[in-house]
């Protein structure tokens, strides 16, 4: 059976029954489990009815309930701003993943959207945010580990001094890194002091850095600085950017650039 043909029918079993497990799913269409998240996820994604629980998914008969199960309504509109721009830069910066490698993830909307394709490879994924451990939840070749810290619903990041102690005994292969807005001036910028010093603890933390970014984010200013401009290091954008910020961008940084499709 085709994914869409798959997914039609995970919607069918959901207008009847409201809520269904993954192992549900799995018996009544004849597919693996891990088929099945995947479908959840694409479905999530993708913008129909849906919203992933843990083991399996519900019905959203109310579209304002979608804001309470990514903890606040404000996180769920990132989301789908400039969804295709993110779900594009995602699928490229996990096509950089390699097998067997040790992955930091960032918190944020951009993020969100990379750690779902990242299933199918051997890769260690070290994260600060609840969403997107459980995002990373059963998908297969991945192991998650989730930094300790105070729990904030506003992003959700953990926030703690005791993960300055967890980092630094991390190196990992390649960090990717959520951003407000980029700066030609002032380099990459945000909007929380509390997220800004875990993110600077990130970029000590790892070999590569991958700079996730809409092109709706260039040029823009934050309220604080998390690090200047670095030509080590890589920006991925999507390929809605302005020629002459391209240009400039590319003296700065290296610059990668996806199709949205």
């Amino acid at each position: 059976m085709i994914p869409e043909k798959r997914q039609d029918a995970i919607l069918g079993l959901l207008k009847l029954r409201k809520m269904i497990s993954v192992e549900e799913i799995a018996k009544e269409l004849n597919i693996s489990e891990m088929t099945a998240r995947r479908d959840l996820t694409r479905m999530e994604e993708s913008g129909h009815q849906i919203v992933k629980v843990r083991g399996g998914a519900k019905l959203l008969e109310d579209p304002d309930e979608a804001g309470t199960n990514y903890l606040n309504n404000q996180f769920y509109q990132q989301c789908l701003t400039c969804r295709r721009e993110k779900e594009a830069i995602g699928k490229m910066a996990a096509s950089l993943v390699q097998e067997n490698e040790t992955i930091l993830i960032d918190a944020g909307s951009t993020t969100f959207h990379f750690v779902g394709y990242l299933g199918g490879k051997a890769v260690t994924a070290i994260v600060t945010a609840t969403n997107i451990a459980e995002k990373l939840e059963g998908q297969e070749g991945v192991t998650t580990i989730l930094t300790g810290g105070i729990f904030r619903s506003k992003t959700p990041t953990l926030i703690n001094p005791l993960l300055a102690q967890s980092l630094t005994q991390v190196y990992a292969d390649k960090v990717f890194m959520g951003v407000t807005g980029i700066s030609m001036s002032h380099g990459f910028m945000c909007h929380d002091f509390l997220e800004a010093d875990v993110k600077k603890l990130l970029l000590q933390s790892g070999k590569e850095i991958y700079w996730l970014a809409d092109s709706s984010k260039l040029n823009k200013m934050g309220t604080i600085q998390i690090a200047d401009w670095q030509s080590h290091d890589y920006l991925i954008t999507d390929d809605g950017i302005e020629a002459d910020i391209k240009e400039e961008l590319t003296s700065k940084c290296r610059l990668l650039i996806a199709t949205r499709g």
